[in-house]
C-alpha cells in the first residue's frame, strides 16, 4: 500500500452526488462497524468478526470504497483460519483506512 494520509474518496459519490448522503451515513457507521469487530476480536468469537468483515466486505465497494472491500476480504479469510495475528493486524489496518474515508462532493 504505502504510507500515504491521503483522503479516500468514494467512487459511488464521485460517479453521482445524489448519493453523498446515503454514503456518509455509511461512513459515520464505520466506527461502529470496527468496535464490534474489535469486540469479537477481544471475546475470540472468530465467527462473529467473519460475519462483520463480510458486512464491510460488501458494503465497502457497494458504497465506493474497494479499498475496503479488500482488506475487509482479507479479514474475512483471516477470521475463517482463526490467524489471530493477522485479524490483529487487518482490523489495525482497516482502522488507518477508516480514518482517511471522507464523502466529498465535486460542484
Amino acid at each position: 500500500m504505502g504510507e500515504t494520509n491521503d483522503p479516500i474518496e468514494s467512487l459511488l459519490v464521485r460517479e453521482d452526488p445524489n448519493f453523498s448522503d446515503l454514503v456518509a451515513e455509511f461512513v459515520d457507521g464505520l466506527a461502529g462497524r470496527i468496535a464490534d469487530m474489535e469486540q469479537a476480536m477481544r471475546a475470540a468469537d472468530f465467527e462473529q468478526l467473519r460475519t462483520c468483515a463480510h458486512r464491510l466486505k460488501g458494503s465497502g465497494g457497494g458504497y465506493g470504497y474497494p479499498l475496503l472491500t479488500e482488506y475487509a476480504a482479507s479479514l474475512e479469510q483471516s477470521a475463517r483460519q482463526q490467524a489471530i495475528d493477522a485479524c490483529e493486524e487487518q482490523i489495525d489496518e482497516i482502522k488507518r483506512i477508516c480514518d482517511r474515508v471522507v464523502v466529498t462532493v465535486q460542484t
